[in-house]
């Protein structure tokens, strides 16, 4: 147990320390584009900028999110604070759709009057963006699968390169062909590939906060396991919900005749469980003849204990 509790906490701060340095790159980048986004009157790279800034907001929860994770459970969180990096997903994505929201709203307002444009100052800093971009992505690739809060980080860099290369391509239509149309153009394609990015993160962010049953998981291939051992009559009110990133949770009552032995008996449920399933948060509640016989358990001692 402490080899996989140290495992977890070196992950954490190898993602800890990768996480920082994609925040400290993107926040002093974003100074940077915002001020020529200004300047040089662009939207696609005001929307580059309002992206970097989302995505130095979103590095930043990520931050606290895995920080808090470390904390020890309470009293009152029992779980933890894993669950945290579930919200933290979650108002990335919405963050994410808000930008996309705002973009759109620009773009229709500038693509039958589009102002000038200096292309100069947009093909510098979209194209030094792109490369701070490409910079994070390729720092947080190594633990974009480690959860869905550091997943979100990495979505919101990949998205943000979407819109830097926009940017380049609105930089050059303008540079060679005085297009300026293409900039309000581009500043759209990037509010779409914004949607399309983050689209499965909120849903699976929200699937957790509804304890959704985890899609990798068959519910009926659960039951049908746990029902196939010989002391097993059946199984119900089988519930399965995902905690944080790869913490699962169950709870299941299951109807039983007189087992030999219920220690025996539910041990060999929390083996099925967790070998074939990978369940280890398992709540299990047996059900049958002799369970809740009055002479088994007296009445009047129940009265006792409940008052």
């Amino acid at each position: 147990m402490n080899n996989g509790h140290d495992h977890n906490h070196h992950r954490f701060q190898s993602s800890q320390a990768r996480l920082r340095l994609a925040f400290w790159t993107q926040s002093a980048f974003f100074v940077v584009e915002l001020v020529v986004g200004i300047l040089s009157n662009s939207l696609a790279l005001l929307a580059d900028a309002g992206h970097m800034l989302s995505d130095v907001a979103a590095l930043g929860m990520s931050l606290l999110a895995l920080r808090w994770a470390l904390r020890r459970p309470t009293a009152q969180k029992t779980f933890g604070y894993h669950r945290l990096e579930i919200l933290v997903a979650l108002v990335n994505g919405l963050v994410l759709w808000g930008m996309a929201g705002y973009i759109f709203y620009e773009a229709m307002g500038r693509i039958f009057q589009p102002p000038e444009i200096s292309s100069t100052p947009l093909l510098v800093v979209a194209g030094l963006g792109l490369l701070v971009n490409l910079l994070g992505m390729y720092v947080l690739m190594p633990t974009r699968e480690h959860g869905i809060n550091l997943r979100s980080a990495f979505i919101h860099l990949l998205s943000d390169s979407f819109a830097s290369l926009a940017a380049v391509v609105a930089g050059l239509a303008i540079w060679w062909q005085g297009w300026y149309w293409f900039d309000p153009l581009a500043g759209m394609v990037v509010g779409v590939m914004i949607v399309i990015s983050s689209w499965q993160l909120v849903w699976e962010a929200t699937e957790i906060l509804m304890e959704s049953t985890p899609r990798h998981i068959d519910l009926d291939a659960v039951a049908k396991a746990l029902e196939a051992h010989p002391e097993i009559k059946k199984v119900h009110d089988l519930h399965i919900w995902t905690i944080a990133s790869g913490i699962f949770a169950t709870s299941v009552h299951v109807a039983v005749d007189s087992p030999q032995d219920r220690d025996c008996l539910t041990w060999e449920i929390e083996e099925i469980l967790r070998q074939r399933f990978g369940l280890e948060h398992n709540t299990i509640q047996l059900e049958g003849p002799g369970f809740h016989d009055p002479q088994v358990c007296p009445l009047t001692r129940l009265k006792e204990l409940t008052g």
